[in-house]
């Protein structure tokens, strides 16, 4: 199988971090362009309407989208296809709400409903080229397949057991397909959490040699990071029970 093609859940949660990022940039953006606008010209509820209604036609011929609209109870829902994006239409108010895939619901008054229009064109106009290029350099950078993943999991371990159970120092080990979770505490009761990324690790291992001979901080992007815990959780705390309890036992 094409390792391109392998289910990876992992990469699928970097993949949904970066995306989560980028809509809410762009979501922020789409806020300050609405206080750039004008207010509207106020009318009358029916008249606002029949505007709206008529602007997102004009919107969706001009942007190659299809326009479905239907009616239900006390509401008029029109839809611009292949995005989806909804807009629902209050008849008794003329309030109308806007939903996008990936940004929150945004909220119009009948007199607003300029507003509105530039919101759908805004949201539209996206560049979502740079969270293409970023979503394909994160497969690049971080991917492995299942064969090598276990590869790199097993030899991060064995670094583990051979240095650090030298030394006598206690630490924990998480370990998923493309990352492993370090925590360990050094002689003089510092902890450290270390995260190392595998397909860095797979081509160079000496970073983490040199890190679990001589602990101290140390960030490389999207390599390794290690830094010194303040806050202890729960499995933390147990970790130093244990270096205690030993410590007692010698």
């Amino acid at each position: 199988m094409n390792e391109n093609y392998e289910p990876c859940m992992e990469i699928n949660e970097i993949i949904y971090h970066i995306s989560g990022k980028f809509w809410k940039k762009a979501y922020d953006a789409l806020l300050l362009k609405q206080k750039t606008y004008a207010p509207g010209q106020e009318l009358p509820v029916r008249q606002a309407i029949s505007e709206l209604r008529k602007d997102i036609r004009a919107l969706a011929k001009e942007n190659g989208l299809k326009c479905n609209a239907f009616s239900h109870n006390e509401h008029f829902y029109m839809s611009l296809v292949p995005y989806p994006i909804y807009i629902g239409i209050e008849c008794e108010t003329g309030d109308f709400s806007i939903s996008a895939p990936h940004i929150s619901t945004k909220h119009f008054t009948h007199s607003e409903y300029k507003s509105g229009i530039k919101w759908i064109q805004d949201y539209i106009d996206i560049d979502i080229k740079p969270l293409t290029e970023k979503t394909k350099a994160a497969r690049k950078k971080f991917y492995l397949n299942t064969k090598t993943a276990e590869i790199v999991s097993t030899s991060i371990k064995a670094l583990c057991e051979t240095i650090l159970g030298k030394k006598g120092l206690q630490y924990k080990l998480k370990q998923n397909r493309l990352k492993s979770d370090l925590t360990l505490v050094a002689r003089d009761k510092t902890v450290y959490a270390v995260e190392i990324y595998h397909k860095p690790f797979s081509r160079d291992s000496s970073i983490l040699i040199n890190l679990l001979n001589n602990l101290h901080e140390e960030s490389i992007e999207d390599v390794l990071c290690s830094s010194i815990v303040q806050n202890y959780d729960q499995e933390i705390q147990e970790l130093l029970d244990e270096v205690a309890a030993e410590e007692v036992l010698v």
